[in-house]
């Protein structure tokens, strides 16, 4: 009997005995760098020894051995070395009963070792609205698997996707299926071409806090005393929505992230200026009032806006921050980018 672990196993069964198939055959023939190759011996019968003869392509020979296995037991034997390529096998397994009669199987099969396969994600190739996802692989891509949990410890939603070899650095997309609810995390499992996988957690958590405008003066950026009872207010919904995903995953490195904007007034250079001032202001009240989390701003000018206006249109709707609690810096708007600077 031959269990196949991987796309490569070829292993031919040469049975010099009756015996019908007194030991399984397992392959793990694809292994990442640094490992050797194994083979897994399943005993159909009580064993006194199992030897593997083998030669590689390269002429090495190895020879690996194990004491006794009882009937339905199984062990593993490491073969060759951690040199990395793909290689050629050829040789023989023996099997040695209590009673002296032995079982003698030819053996052929390929090897690879390979390297580790890695994931690359960038947030702005990720559109939870639209419930897709797009990530590279470090080598030619296969399938994905994804599992997305909401902030209350719910399964939201599955996906898959089959890929057609596509090239490592590639993007691919997986989408997904959802029921209602706020993502927390992204449990993404990833397979090459040969079927190497690995799993990775994204975290895209974040929840923009509702909350009362602060009014500054015409062209300032200073916080009037008059403002300070807004603040107060959107300090408190900012402490409940991070006690409220602490519930579900305590250690999460959440981070309260101001984003400032103005309308269509003005040149963009001074708008930008503006409006990375006011988000420092209101950073820094938060941070000044114990706030017990890391504090990050950026001006975003009126290049993110909330409602799309002529030049030079006075729209209070646009003279605005965001305020978002979440542990990845957040995409306002596709295409549009400005520097995060910590306090």
């Amino acid at each position: 009997m031959i269990r196949r672990f991987a796309p490569l196993l070829f292993v031919a069964l040469t049975a010099s005995l009756a015996w019908a198939d007194p030991i399984e055959i397992g392959l793990h023939n694809q292994v990442p760098s640094g490992q050797r190759p194994s083979l897994t011996i399943t005993a159909e019968a009580p064993l006194d020894q199992v030897r593997d003869e083998l030669e590689r392509d390269d002429g090495q020979h190895f020879t690996v051995t194990h004491g006794r296995l009882r009937q339905g037991g199984a062990a593993t034997l490491p073969f060759g070395d951690t040199r990395a390529g793909k290689f050629h096998w050829t040789g023989k397994l023996v099997a040695i009963f209590p009673d002296g009669n032995r079982f003698s199987t030819g053996l052929t099969f390929e090897t690879a070792t390979v390297g580790q396969l890695h994931v690359t994600y960038r947030r702005d190739r990720l559109d939870l609205d639209a419930h897709t996802l797009e990530f590279q692989l470090s080598h030619p891509a296969g399938r994905a698997e994804l599992t997305v949990i909401g902030d209350d410890g719910r399964e939201l939603g599955r996906g898959q996707a089959t890929f057609h070899h596509e090239p490592a650095g590639a993007w691919l997309k997986i989408g997904w299926t959802q029921t209602p609810g706020n993502v927390l995390r992204l449990e993404l499992r990833a397979f090459d071409a040969s079927g190497l996988g690995v799993t990775v957690k994204l975290i895209p958590w974040s929840v923009s806090v509702a909350h009362e405008e602060v009014v500054f003066a015409t062209g300032q950026s200073a916080i009037a005393p008059s403002e300070a009872p807004k603040l107060d207010a959107s300090y408190q919904r900012i402490i409940d929505a991070v006690a409220k995903v602490r519930k579900v995953a305590p250690e999460l490195p959440v981070k309260l992230y101001i984003a400032g904007h103005t309308d269509t007034v003005g040149k963009p250079g001074d708008n930008r200026k503006l409006s990375l001032d006011r988000a420092r202001a209101i950073a820094s009240w938060f941070r000044d009032h114990g706030l017990p989390l890391p504090v990050a701003y950026a001006g975003f000018g009126e290049d993110a806006p909330k409602v799309r206006t002529p030049d030079n249109t006075d729209e209070p709707r646009n003279r605005r921050a965001d305020y978002i609690v979440g542990v990845e810096p957040p995409v306002l708007a596709r295409g549009v980018t400005a520097a995060w600077h910590n306090l």
